[in-house]
């Protein structure tokens, strides 16, 4: 660690001593067909070969706009005005002996009023965009998103899918990174799909899907990164939208939310509420056989019906202050409060090796879960110069408490239907608390001819205690269950820093960088008074190259090495009872997971192509095991007795090739279409079962959006996974097919959308698990399948300005607080 302090000073202080690149600027006059210049209108400057916004401005009372702080390039500019049609420059070219340019003068031709008629939304964002880094899931433009929850548009969004336990993967991977405006959430893989079931889709404006991320984001996912980005207005003075829906699937859903925002020169305070309710519904059909020799022993059939009822109450309210044209001092608090009632009821057969009834047994269980989750951030940016050299900062704090109070009744009988004794109940009181603390520092130094240095450092702190008890009722009697009751707590300490160094020549783009983490980890078991402790400190280097061939054409090539490190709930070793013969439980010894990350990539006006590889290492995986197998020194469980753990797995090998093509098949009908196809290889040993297998597999989606007369518009999704492998785990092919129609009411300011998800019932998932001593086959029936309708208003002064986004220092830490 000394070393890569004194490396990174140095560095730091030789790069600081040498001279600012210089910097052009472009100045573009605005009229209205030629005369009357236009105010208010955006200037928005982007690069030539891949159109990436470089920067943005918009034109004053004499319609000039002047865009500072242009590297040596080629740009053109696209100008913007409601009420207008958008109308792009000829291209210029910053260089060193032109640093000032006079862009040729744009004059925007007005929108007849039979043509606004027409048209829907002026200068709607497409539902996907493929850019250099990331894919761009814009939700504000999906009519099918209306009623949604932010679950179900992820598993809508290219190249991501949920598994039956809730776990997110991106493009047939694990170990996927969810940040929430730019901050990992830090609940488990259940708490944080309740969490996204409970958040509405209207209060998303885009999600952000990143494969390969560079040194300045967290090593953390193995995958890639999965930012969803909350609605923040952008505009002065005060403004703000309310929104309302109501959904009918096999139960009701509604949801009801408003944003606020006061912009002026001084300061933008800006707030959020959402409220949903979700009753949802989960059907889940198990197989399971058990073999002793590879012979069958013995099976049963399990038939879970669980209805989980989802209340939950989003907040988000903060502030930027604008003390001078060079400093932005702000702060943002983010809650989340959620009541989740879960019912199951359990039907489970047993039958002997002679397929014969042995005896079955019925499980009524409750729960009454209560989830508050708070997370505050203070933030601080100065710029420096025009040059673009500036220094942020961040420190965030956050509390995590969940309560739940569950029941488990389980009456048994005989082959003949006549009862065995005794029942079997049993009451849990679990108590859980999560604190984060975090801080982070960045610094940007612009250099010479188009050079830029990024440095910077973070350090967190997390602790938790989990207090779990068990209660068996069984006698009649309250005695405590001492084999479930523990309390456990956790620490763990983080310190990173991070250089980038990036170069832009007239058609090759250069970044490399090197990102150092340090950890050390405490944990405390109150049952058996265990303690355990390590550290370690691990290197990451990335690398990143755009060559431009044409304008419209480039080729990339990115590397990266990337950690994921368990889950805060997946280290805790409590014993779950799902029921009698399966339980859930955490192991202390989890590896982090080592990705050594490969991406080459081609990109033809708006199609892209991109070709990965990745060797993991210690691979996270959940394993469905036979009790014995998992805990043999454990002997008070039942030969049938299975338990859902993570484990590690050697290793892994992916590649795969992802294609993006947007269609412009008429002027009313754009398609965009996602394609993955990829081959997931795994390497491993669990209960006696060498794994040394592979399986191609392949996900496609397809967006329609139909731009209709009179203010309506339309929109057909499609969607297919052929399903594929993971771990000892095989899924079958997923399809389908939603659809949506929306309608602009009210001058513009209303938005009437209906929509039809998943119109068939078919996303449905199967898989099977496969040992040599044990098989299971499950599927599970989901509402996928929901009819939707959404009423959005908009109120306030719609002069678009700029607004900042930020990340904050809490990043990985809140999407590991399971």
């Amino acid at each position: 660690m000394r070393k890569i302090l004194i490396t990174c000073a140095t560095l730091l202080t030789s790069l600081m001593a040498l001279a600012q690149a210089p910097r052009g600027t472009a100045s573009i006059h605005v009229s209205a067909d030629g005369r009357s210049p236009l105010e208010g209108a955006t200037v928005e400057v982007l690069r030539v070969g891949d159109s990436a916004l470089i920067r943005s401005a918009v034109t004053d009372k004499s319609g000039d706009a002047i865009v500072e702080n242009l590297a040596t390039g080629s740009y053109l500019a696209r100008v913007s005005l409601v009420g207008y049609q958008s109308a792009y420059t000829p291209a210029f070219t910053v260089t060193e002996a032109a640093l000032s340019i006079t862009v040729a003068p744009v004059s925007l031709l007005p929108r007849a009023a039979t043509q606004l008629q027409n048209v829907t939304v002026t200068g709607r964002k497409p539902f996907i965009q493929k850019l250099n880094d990331r894919i761009i899931v814009n939700v504000e433009s999906s009519i099918i998103s209306a009623g949604s929850s932010a679950l179900d548009v992820l598993e809508r969004s290219p190249g991501i899918s949920v598994d039956q336990n809730d776990a997110i993967s991106l493009r047939g991977r694990a170990g996927v990174v969810i940040m929430i405006d730019g901050k990992p959430s830090p609940l488990s893989a259940a708490d944080l799909a309740n969490y996204l079931r409970g958040l509405p889709a209207n209060a998303i404006e885009r999600i952000d899907i990143i494969t390969n991320p560079s040194a300045r984001y967290d090593a953390a996912g193995n995958s890639g990164i999965i930012d969803i980005r909350m609605k923040k207005d952008q505009r002065m003075g005060a403004n703000g939208t309310v929104t309302a829906g109501y959904g009918q699937g096999v139960y009701p859903k509604a949801n009801a939310g408003a944003t606020w925002n006061y912009r002026n020169k001084k300061v933008n305070v800006f707030g959020n509420y959402n409220n949903n309710y979700r009753k949802n519904l989960n059907h889940l059909y198990l197989n399971r056989n058990f073999y002793e020799n590879k012979v069958l022993s013995s099976y049963d059939d399990k038939d879970n019906f669980a209805i989980i009822p989802v209340s939950s109450h989003t907040a988000r309210v903060g502030a930027d202050f604008f003390p001078s044209k060079k400093t932005i001092v702000g702060f943002v608090v983010n809650s989340n409060f959620a009541a989740i009632d879960r019912t199951t009821d359990n039907h489970v057969q047993e039958y002997d090796a002679h397929r014969a009834l042995r005896r079955t047994f019925h499980a009524l269980g409750t729960g009454d879960d209560h989830n508050s989750n708070a997370v505050a951030n203070i933030n601080f940016k100065h710029t420096f110069d025009s040059t673009g050299r500036e220094l942020t900062a961040d420190a965030d704090y956050g509390e995590f408490r969940n309560r739940s109070m569950s029941t488990m009744f389980t009456s048994y009988k005989s082959f003949n239907g006549s009862p065995l004794t005794p029942d079997y109940r049993l009451n849990g009181d679990q108590d859980g608390l999560l604190r984060l603390r975090t801080g982070k520092a960045d610094y940007v130094q612009p250099m010479k001819n188009g050079a830029r240095f990024e440095a910077g450092f973070k350090t967190s702190f997390v602790s938790s205690d989990n207090d779990q008890k068990f209660f068996d009722l069984s006698s009649g009697l309250s005695r405590v269950d001492s084999g479930k009751t523990n309390r456990f707590f956790y620490k763990e300490w983080n310190n990173a820093l991070y250089t980038n160094l990036s170069k832009e020549w007239k058609k090759v783009n250069l970044q490399v960088g090197l990102r150092a983490e340090q950890t050390r980890v405490k944990t405390h078991q109150a049952r058996n008074n265990v303690d355990t402790a390590f550290h370690y400190l691990q290197l990451f280097p990335s690398a990143f190259l755009n060559y431009h061939l044409t304008a419209d054409r480039t080729i990339g090539l990115s590397v990266s090495r990337r950690i994921d490190r368990p889950g805060y709930g997946q280290l805790n070793p409590f014993l779950f009872l799902i029921d009698v013969s399966t339980y859930g439980t955490g192991a202390p010894g989890l590896k982090p997971q080592i990705t050594w990350s490969y991406e080459a990539s081609y990109t033809a006006k708006q199609v892209s192509f991109t070709l990965g590889y990745s060797h993991t290492t210690d691979v996270q995986n959940i394993a469905l095991l036979r009790y014995r197998d998992a805990f043999p020194n454990d002997t008070t469980k039942g030969d049938n007795v299975t338990v859902q753990i993570p484990v590690n797995l050697s290793s892994s090998d992916y590649v795969g090739l992802t294609v993006t093509a947007p269609i412009h098949l008429r002027p009313w009908w754009n398609m965009v279409n996602n394609l993955n196809v990829y081959y997931n290889y795994f390497k491993g040993n669990l209960a006696g079962t060498t794994l040394a297998n592979g399986s191609p597999a392949a996900d496609l989606r397809v967006n329609n959006t139909f731009s209709l007369k009179k203010g309506w518009t339309a929109e057909l999704n499609g969607s297919y996974s052929s399903g594929g492998r993971y771990g000892y785990m095989m899924s079958d092919p997923q399809w389908s097919v939603g659809t949506g129609v929306q309608k602009t009411v009210m001058k513009g300011k209303g938005t009437v959308r209906f929509n039809v998800t998943d119109v068939f019932w078919t996303n449905l998932p199967k898989a099977t698990v496969t040992y040599d001593n044990y098989v299971e086959h499950w599927h599970a029936t989901r509402e996928s399948r929901v009819a939707n309708l959404g009423f959005t208003y908009r109120f306030g002064n719609n002069k678009v300005a700029a607004a900042r986004r930020r990340t904050t220092a809490s990043e990985e830490e809140r999407s590991r607080a399971q």
